[in-house]
């Protein structure tokens, strides 16, 4: 599956490079890719773990730039 997700907070392009390297380390991500000038994550995941990946996603969003939070809607 995959989905687009707006990012809030996300400040630098070298921390979203970083975010998107660790995302697609994560077990079940097929692609991703987080685009520091449209503010996007597009992830690409295993459906049946989609949830689990989003969760972690997040995660690691936060543990490297703090005040940066991924929009579930």
């Amino acid at each position: 599956m995959k989905k687009s997700f707006k990012i809030n907070n996300l400040d630098c392009a070298n921390c979203a490079a970083k975010m998107e390297n660790a995302i697609k380390k994560i077990k079940g991500v097929n692609d991703a890719s987080v685009s520091f000038m449209t503010q996007k994550l597009i992830l690409d995941a295993d459906d049946d773990k989609y949830d689990d990946v989003l969760n972690q996603a997040s995660a690691i969003c936060k543990k490297i730039e703090p005040d940066c939070t991924i929009i579930i809607k």
